[in-house]
């Protein structure tokens, strides 16, 4: 899993950092009105270049915040340093609640996705569930999928997002950044072969694994979040 995401995400990294200064406004919203003021410990699994972690180093006295991308990282490192941070290239996986501890705060975004093909959402979603601690918040927020789609059609949806983009910010540059980004042969790759759920599958998962959580469908028409609060 890491060698081929990071292969995916390192060519990726600045072209990404851009694409997703573009969407900040889709996002950052919802994760402010979601995260709870306050939380002992956090996490952001799957941190990128740290564009929310921020997010996190506020409401939070320690952050750790993971992602497999060494360029990503280096950004974060660069460009979203917090006193507070520890910025580090590992797998969310890797995240072990028996040496890492368990955490009051625990964010992802646009990640979790990613490792269903490999490891099945069972576990990814379990594994997660083992970081939050009693009394403790989980946010996330990720892709589901848009049905089936060949790499025909996903170029298409590249080209609508750009016109989206367009549309929304006015600026034939962020426009253009974004088709660059769809199309980029990494970016086709990635689509092809990762596995998100559909949104009904999103629901019924996260719900037996998070009883009681409380679903968001209108951030995106390809985003699903959920908050939980592990009351036990």
């Amino acid at each position: 899993m890491a060698t081929s995401q990071t292969a995916l995400f390192d060519p990726l990294a600045e072209l990404y950092e851009r694409y997703a200064e573009i969407n900040d406004e889709i996002y950052r919203p919802y994760l402010v009105r979601s995260l709870p003021d306050s939380g002992g410990r956090g996490v952001d699994l799957g941190c990128g270049s740290g564009r929310f972690t921020g997010l996190l180093a506020e409401r939070c006295t320690e952050v750790l915040a993971v992602d497999i991308s060494s360029r990503e990282i280096n950004i974060a490192k660069n460009k979203r340093a917090h006193p507070n941070v520890s910025y580090q290239i590992r797998s969310l996986l890797d995240v072990d609640p028996a040496r890492d501890g368990q955490f009051d705060l625990v964010l992802s975004v646009n990640t979790l996705f990613h490792l269903f093909r490999e490891h099945g959402p069972d576990k990814v979603l379990g594994h997660v569930r083992s970081l939050v601690a009693p009394g403790g918040h989980l946010v996330v927020v990720d892709v589901v999928s848009p049905g089936p789609a060949s790499t025909l059609r996903h170029r298409w949806l590249g080209v609508q997002d750009a016109y989206e983009t367009l549309r929304r910010r006015r600026s034939l540059r962020d426009a253009w950044t974004v088709l660059r980004l769809r199309q980029h042969p990494a970016w086709m790759h990635h689509v092809r072969t990762n596995r998100p759920l559909s949104r009904s599958a999103f629901h019924e998962k996260y719900a037996a694994w998070f009883p009681g959580a409380e679903f968001t469908d209108d951030i995106d028409p390809f985003i699903c979040a959920m908050r939980w609060h592990n009351a036990s």
